[in-house]
């Protein structure tokens, strides 16, 4: 037998090597030439933007002004974007002097529900604002000002593209508009109340986007409902008078559930909301505050809070059936910043987790945070300075 030499076994071994490494290669695919592009890991989505409010000066030069909703939920102002239109400046129309709510309205400012854009109203030039809203900063950018055919628009409402405004003078009280990528509003319908004198203070939209529905004023003591068309425009108008006094503001607890601030009664009051777009009363509850005209419903439909012209904000527990309970006629309260002047607890914002509720004081020019605790405890956080020209003019609430 001949002997194997060590220079042999050093040529096997390394061709073993060689082989087993070429075979290793191979099974992780990295043999021969094949070739593996490294992966790509996207980008992640960026956060959708959150914690913004808005309100506006309805000053001459109006104006809405952006704040930033704090952690602990408290404000932070943060810039003002010009409207490009003409605010009242604190003076209702046929008035001469400079008096909180000017508007007598809800939803003069609205955010839609994409967070994309905002519309503010300008009741001195009969204009409606359209705002880009800015995804990372929250920030406005003016798209366009839109003068319109109506007379003092001051509230608004958005569903599927069309933007609805009441206006508060004039023969045609409500319109409907197409809103397109540049700002323009292009109007659909502009249409009269089925009462005559109807002073409407607000519109909104149902649940499910079947109706509009308008508050139409307390000198009428209607609230009347709209079912939708397709393309956006209103059917035959639904006219509810029963057991309506006063009406000032309306929001749905559920797609079934209306409720309806009564400014005479001093009370809240409770409304199944029919496939038909009526009405039939559960039943109302007096708090006994003067002026509950504002409203707003926690996300889950469990707790109402009505604003009062007093400057006190009231608390109802809202029951599956609709059934009110009175919680606190003055959960919260707001002194007067200006003797002989209400500082008139008004239009308000929830947040979309419940946590927080922000109202615009228009007496005391300033909003004022709330968390929003068991029950319907409300627990003030810290307040805003506006700084508007008369010190009256502020009105509307919205946010994201």
């Amino acid at each position: 037998m001949n002997p194997i030499s060590s220079r042999t076994i050093r040529r096997s071994v390394a061709g073993l090597s060689l082989s087993a490494i070429a075979l290793a290669l191979a099974a992780c695919g990295g043999g021969g030439d094949t070739h593996v592009a490294p992966a790509v890991v996207a980008a992640p989505p960026a956060p959708a933007l959150a914690n913004q409010f808005y309100t506006m000066t309805n000053d001459t030069a109006n104006a809405v002004v952006h704040m930033v909703r704090n952690a602990d939920g408290t404000l932070t102002i943060k810039d003002r974007a010009a409207t490009g239109g003409a605010g009242l400046n604190g003076i209702k129309v046929g008035t001469t002097a400079a008096a909180p709510d000017s508007l007598v309205s809800q939803y003069s400012i609205l955010v839609s529900p994409d967070h994309t854009t905002l519309f503010a109203v300008n009741a001195g030039d009969n204009s409606v604002s359209v705002f880009a809203i800015d995804q990372t900063s929250g920030a406005l950018t003016l798209k366009k000002a839109n003068k319109t055919l109506g007379d003092t628009p001051t509230s608004v409402a958005f569903n599927g593209g069309v933007l609805y405004v009441l206006f508060q003078n004039g023969p045609n009280q409500l319109g409907a508009y197409t809103v397109q990528a540049d700002g323009t509003l292009a109007q659909l319908v502009l249409t009269t109340l089925p009462v005559a004198d109807m002073t409407p203070t607000q519109v909104v939209i149902a649940p499910g986007g079947g109706y509009v529905v308008v508050s139409a004023g307390t000198a009428s003591n209607a609230v009347v409902s709209y079912p939708l068309n397709a393309n956006g425009t209103l059917g035959a108008a639904v006219l509810n008078t029963g057991h309506i006094a006063n009406p000032f503001a309306g929001a749905f607890a559920s797609p079934s559930i209306y409720l309806e601030s009564d400014t005479v009664d001093k009370a809240l009051a409770s409304y199944t909301f029919n496939s038909d777009g009526s009405l039939s009363l559960i039943g109302s509850v007096v708090a006994g505050e003067g002026a509950p005209c504002w409203l707003s419903v926690t996300p889950d439909g469990k707790t109402a809070f009505v604003g009062n012209g007093a400057g006190s904000i009231s608390s109802f527990s809202i029951a599956a059936n609709g059934a009110l309970t009175l919680i606190n006629a003055k959960a919260a309260q707001e002194p007067s910043k200006t003797t002989g002047v209400n500082s008139v607890a008004a239009d308000s914002w929830i947040s979309a987790d419940g946590k927080f509720m922000y109202v615009s004081y228009l007496g005391d020019d300033k909003v004022v945070a709330y968390s929003i605790g068991a029950n319907g405890t409300l627990t003030k956080l810290n307040e805003q300075a506006i700084g508007t020209a008369s010190g009256l003019s502020l009105q509307g609430a919205t946010g994201i």
